[in-house]
Order: C-alpha cells, then structure tokens, then sequence
C-alpha cells in the first residue's frame, strides 16, 4: 500500500523558513560564544588545578573578560545578522498572512 505524502502549504512553508532561518541565526550568534566561554573554563580548571586554588570566583573573571571581549569583538556582526533575519520576518509576514 503505497502512502500519500501529506502536502504542505505555502503558509507552512514559509513558517518553516523563517523558522529554520532563525534557528540558525541563534546558532551562529551562540555556538561561538559557548565555545569560547568553554575553552576558558577549561584553561582556567587546569590552571587552577596546578596551582591548587579551588575558588569559584577565581574560575568567573576569565569567562567574564571572554564573554565581554567577545561581545566588543562580534558584536556588531550579530546584530547585522538579527537585522538580517528580522527584515526577512517582516518580508515574510505577507506570506505567513496567506496574502
């Protein structure tokens, strides 16, 4: 018995660019961030494991001095990225609308 495939409309279809358009914008504004946040963490675990100091605070100013770092560094690129996907939203709302 051979199934029918279900057919999407135009309205589905554009929900699920914009969709995957915005998935992927928070992954290329996130993922480098976390990456770097992680690495530090671990520089900073085997130093302070050499040095045998166990503080929590000693572990936050690194990801703190990342994280800002970052932000100065790549901050402009992102939002031309959330600029990029909102002007996309606002041109898809007709298509989402059924218009």
């Amino acid at each position: 018995m051979r199934r029918a495939h279900p057919v999407v409309s135009v309205v589905e279809h554009a929900a699920a660019e914009l969709m995957a358009r915005a998935l992927e914008t928070a992954l290329l504004i996130s993922v480098p961030l976390v990456a770097a946040v992680a690495m530090t963490g671990v520089v900073t675990g085997a130093i302070q494991t050499i040095v045998q100091v166990q503080d929590q605070n000693v572990a936050f100013l690194p990801k703190l001095l990342i994280v800002a770092l970052l932000i100065t560094v790549a901050g402009a690129p992102a939002l031309m990225l959330l600029v990029r996907l909102f002007s996309s939203v606002a041109a898809g709302i007709p298509r989402l609308l059924g218009l």
